[in-house]
């Protein structure tokens, strides 16, 4: 897949295993760097590593 390609709902759903309705509020509530297009939300493949990298530095960091 290419870094730079943009995902949509249904694929961010399954790579972060939530609900599409989480998906939708997390990017109406800007917790995710996505974009609107149209109707729908996409993300960069790219933005999506990084957010979740970051989420996960986070939870390691609280866990100490």
């Amino acid at each position: 897949m290419d870094e730079g390609e943009l995902l949509s709902v249904e694929e961010m759903t399954r790579i972060l295993k939530v609900s599409k309705p989480t998906i939708q509020r997390w990017c109406r509530d800007r917790k995710l760097p996505a974009a609107k297009i149209g109707k729908a939300y996409r993300i960069r493949k790219e933005d999506l590593d990084r957010w979740y990298e970051g989420k996960l530095l986070e939870r390691t960091g609280a866990e100490r």
